[in-house]
C-alpha cells in the first residue's frame, strides 16, 4: 500500500526525532490496532503511533483498557517511518520498569493472588498489577481446572519459573 508522501515539515519533524528520544503528545485516536498521539511540536496530527503491546506490560483486551482520548502520554521513540506513512511509532512501556525482570528475582518466592481465568490447561492468578501467572493443570489433582479451583478464589502458590522475554509466570503449588 502507498501512502501520501508526508509534508516537507513532517518529514523536518520526524528527521529530529532518533530512536530512544523521550516525546510527549495527547492521545486523539483508539483503534483495535494501535493508538494514536499527537506529538507536541509536530506540525500535523496523530504524528505518534503506539501499537498494542507497547501501551503495557500487563495483557490487554483492548487498547481502550491502556489508555483514553484526550490522555496525555509520555513515549519512547522506538522508530521512524519517514517515506511510508510519516510516523513515529512509539512505546510506553520502554518508558517504564520491566515489571517481569522484577519478578523474575523472585523464582522460589511464596505468592497469593486470585484465580482471574480458568482454561483447559489451567488457572491464570493474578498477581500483582494486571501480571498474571500460569498454575498448569499438572499442578492440581483434577484433569479440569475448575474442579480444584474456581475464577476469584484466593491461593498461594510458589513462583516456579519466569521468562520475561515471553512474559510467562509459571506457578506451582507450595
Amino acid at each position: 500500500m502507498t501512502y501520501p508522501r508526508p509534508s516537507k515539515a513532517l518529514r523536518a519533524f520526524l528527521l529530529s526525532l532518533r530512536p530512544g528520544d523521550a516525546v510527549a503528545g495527547v492521545v486523539s485516536g483508539i483503534e483495535n490496532f494501535g493508538v494514536f498521539v499527537d506529538l507536541d511540536g509536530a506540525p500535523e496530527a496523530s504524528v505518534g503511533f503506539l501499537p498494542p503491546p507497547e501501551l503495557s506490560w500487563r495483557w490487554i483486551s483492548s487498547c481502550h483498557e491502556a489508555v483514553s482520548l484526550g490522555q496525555r502520554v509520555s513515549a519512547e521513540v522506538l522508530a521512524l517511518d519517514i517515506e511510508g506513512r510519516g510516523q513515529a511509532v512509539l512505546s510506553l512501556v520502554a518508558r517504564q520498569e520491566n515489571p517481569w525482570l522484577v519478578w523474575s528475582g523472585r523464582v522460589g518466592s511464596v505468592v497469593s493472588g486470585r484465580v482471574t481465568k480458568l482454561v483447559p490447561f489451567g488457572a491464570f492468578v493474578g498477581l500483582d498489577d494486571g501480571i498474571e501467572g500460569l498454575l498448569h493443570s499438572s499442578e492440581l489433582s483434577a484433569a479440569e481446572p475448575d474442579r480444584d479451583v474456581r475464577i476469584g478464589d484466593v491461593m498461594t502458590a510458589r513462583i516456579a519459573a519466569v521468562d520475561p522475554s515471553m512474559r510467562r509466570i509459571r506457578l506451582s503449588l507450595t
